[in-house]
């Protein structure tokens, strides 16, 4: 039978289909060969033993697949062995049998230029022309010479293009005061992260918040198609730095597109997608809706800062981290009751004279009194509103939030005051809180500090106004109120009158003496002036007012050195609302009948003690102010203006002084050439008048003949017509001989 595989064998067995002593007989009988035959080359020795044999089988060689010589391997027979050598190039000697019998790589053979530099197993490639790169595909560098122009990556410009980042909110931003919220743990209404009190950057626009960052020009590490990974993570975090807002990942950019968060909050714009030798580069545009984050974490804007990462393609950049971090910043959301929240004054705007006398300073003219300079006044302002909300400061920065203005008063120091870091007054009610309300501030001690200024007029106001860094309040005044004011020092002296004081002015009252300013004006009834046919009388006393000589009644207003002479408030008293200052008493009342008559001056001109006793052989009048006829000198001829003149005292003549008969400058006559000392009548147009100047001029040259005057000369003004409005006198004395000729006063 034929003999089965001992498998099949076993699985017979086991099915029971060989159960038999005969059919088991038969199996071993033909399952076993008891005659072992060695093959080639093999040797089979046997042992028997009692316990039985044991066949060893060696091999004498040969046999198997006989050893075959292929391209560059040689085989020799070394006695019963093979022998088996590579034949080598002779002409290479990179693979080389080293010391040791060892086959081994030498390296590469460079040369330059002809010449052998050495054999290198490694390159290192230096320079800024050359760059040796992964290619990406196993065992294959790139090396390029010249080295390739890439972009720049991500927000650097180490390469061709300028890759840096810009935030378009930069020019924006403005340092401002930081208000504080509610809330900061929970972040009611923002958070601050510790800004609050402090000055740092911020910005304002109306609910976009739109923070747009964009690098200037391409940059290179994009992937070449979707089985890259470069990409671009942009991650918003909160005031505390640490948690995060907002976060959105682009996935693989490989081509133009925009990628956007799923509640479109994030959006990044991927433009301009081009090869770049062996990468690939792009311009990067990176949208941040801030109000949207802010209102999906129940905030009214707040402290923040966006973080962009690029993450470049791992095989054609070597997958490179490229970050740029925004400052942080608050936005300021601005809309306490509504957008934009503008700071607002809603009570009142206030002002009064200090509370103590020895504070308010005075002076007099004409019976007139005047604030001046140093005097102190009081201001309240009530009620300012949405000072806070949520910044604080002035015109996009951090200066002063409120401003007090009053020119009227001569106050030109205006209050400029930081709630916050006030340096004068008190904010009362105010902190730093974001939606402080009802704020007022105090201050009792604005000084008047403009010299050479004026204001009489009945409407004298205060200027106030809060700011926020976006938005200015409205101007609020204070009630209009009747104050005057003149801050002129003394500018008259021996040979000038400009009218700003009565320091030169004298009473004629039986004798010449000082001017007492402090007197309410003589009207009417006053007596001693010089009376002739002309000019019998009444008289009542000019009044100085504003840097002029005018008649009382005509007292005339001034809005803050804009003089007003068409407007008259002669009336000064006014019972209801009397005219500030009164320390000493209410002010004269100057428009009644006794003040609307003739109205005289009188004053001294004299030389320097240098010049006493040489006499003085005629002299000049310059005169500036309004005259009817357009001239002083018409003035003169028409007789509504006169001035007498009386000399100081004389080389010859008696007729001088107080008593002394004056000669005049008026009339329509002029010198005669006869000057006769003491005229015998006054007015006279031959005997009395000594005016040389005969056409219209605002200088009046007058003759002492041949009678010399001595020392200076008294002169007697009288407004005949209450339009003339004289301004200023200034006097010229002409020596009859030696030097100097002349001593003048100053300009008018």
């Amino acid at each position: 039978m034929a003999v089965l595989p001992k498998y099949q064998l076993k699985e017979l067995f086991e099915a029971g289909d060989l159960i038999t002593q005969s059919t088991l007989d038969n199996f071993i009988e033909a399952s076993y060969n008891p005659t072992l035959v060695a093959g080639s080359n093999v040797v089979l020795t046997k042992v028997s033993t009692p316990s039985g044999d044991t066949i060893t089988i060696s091999s004498t060689g040969g046999g198997g697949a006989p050893i075959i010589a292929g391209p560059g391997i040689e085989i020799t027979d070394v006695g019963s062995d093979k022998k088996i050598s590579i034949d080598l190039d002779a002409s290479q000697t990179n693979l080389i049998i080293n010391g040791s019998n060892k086959l081994t790589f030498a390296g590469t053979h460079v040369e330059q230029e002809g010449s052998a530099v050495g054999t290198y197993k490694t390159f290192n490639f230096v320079g800024v022309d050359v760059l040796a790169e992964d290619s990406g595909t196993p065992g294959k560098v790139n090396v390029y010479v010249p080295r390739p122009t890439f972009a720049s990556h991500f927000n650097t410009t180490d390469g061709t293009t300028n890759g840096i980042v810009s935030e378009t909110l930069e020019s924006s931003r403005k340092n401002v005061r930081i208000s504080s919220p509610t809330d900061e743990v929970s972040g009611t209404p923002f958070k601050t992260g510790g800004w609050a009190g402090f000055t740092r950057s911020a910005y304002n626009n109306t609910t976009t918040a739109l923070n747009t960052f964009a690098t200037a020009q391409q940059v290179t590490g994009f992937s070449a198609d979707p089985t890259g990974d470069a990409n671009i993570e942009v991650t918003v975090y909160d005031a505390n730095g640490v948690d995060v807002l907002d976060q959105f990942n682009t996935g693989v950019l490989y081509q133009d597109g925009t990628h956007t968060s799923s509640g479109n909050e994030i959006g990044i714009n991927i433009s301009q997608y081009a090869t770049d030798t062996s990468k690939n580069k792009a311009k990067v545009t990176v949208d941040v809706k801030m109000s949207s984050i802010f209102s999906n974490a129940g905030r009214s804007g707040g402290r923040y800062f966006v973080k962009v990462v690029m993450n470049t393609d791992t095989v054609s950049d070597g997958g490179g981290v490229y970050t740029y971090i925004q400052s942080d910043v608050f936005w300021d959301i601005n809309d306490l009751g509504g957008y934009p929240s503008i700071p607002q004054i809603n009570g009142s705007v206030s002002i009064v004279e200090s509370s103590d006398l020895i504070k308010i300073k005075t002076k007099h003219l004409s019976g007139v009194e005047y604030y001046i300079e140093d005097s102190e006044f009081m201001i309240d302002v009530t009620n300012i509103d949405n000072l806070n909300a949520n910044t604080q400061g002035r015109s996009l920065s951090d200066g002063y939030n409120f401003l007090a203005e009053g020119d009227d008063y001569g106050l030109d120091v205006p209050i400029q005051q930081k709630a916050w870091a006030n340096t004068i007054g008190n904010f009362i009610g105010w902190d730093n809180l974001w939606d402080v309300q009802g704020i007022a501030f105090d201050y009792d001690e604005w000084e008047i500090t403009n010299s050479n200024y004026r204001f009489r007029n009945t409407d004298a106001k205060i200027e106030s106004q809060v700011f926020d860094p976006w938005n200015s309040g409205s101007v609020v005044s204070s009630p209009g109120k009747p104050i005057l004011v003149d801050t002129y020092g003394i500018t008259s002296n021996k040979l000038t009158e400009r009218f700003d004081d009565e320091n030169q002015r004298l009473e004629r009252t039986g004798s010449y003496t000082s001017f007492d300013s402090l007197l309410t004006l003589t009207g009417s009834g006053l007596t001693n002036q010089t009376i002739s046919t002309l000019t019998p009388g009444p008289f009542c006393q000019a009044a100085v007012v504003g840097g002029s000589l005018i008649r009382p009644d005509r007292f005339f207003a001034d809005n803050g050195d804009s003089p007003a002479y068409g407007t008259i408030i002669s009336d000064l008293s006014q019972a209801v609302n009397p005219y500030k200052p009164n320390k000493s008493g209410n002010n004269p009342n100057y428009s009644t009948a006794a003040y609307q008559v003739p109205a005289t001056f009188h004053r001294l001109f004299e030389v320097s003690p240098s010049n006493q006793n040489r006499p003085i052989s005629s002299f000049e009048l310059t005169f500036s102010g309004s005259y009817p006829g357009g001239s002083v000198y018409a003035s003169l001829v028409s007789n509504d203006l006169r001035i007498y003149v009386r000399k100081l005292a004389a080389t010859v003549s008696s007729n001088i002084g107080y008593n002394a008969i004056p000669h005049s400058l008026h009339n329509s006559g002029s010198f005669s050439g006869s000057y006769q000392d003491p005229p015998a009548v006054i007015d006279d147009n031959t005997q009395s008048q000594c005016r040389t100047t005969t056409s219209p001029s605002s200088v009046i040259a007058g003759s002492f003949g041949s009678s010399p005057a001595l020392n200076g000369f008294y002169i007697e003004v009288q407004i005949h017509n209450s339009n003339i409005r004289i301004d200023g006198i200034s006097a010229k004395i002409i020596f009859s001989s030696g030097s100097p000729a002349t001593e003048s006063g100053g300009s008018i």
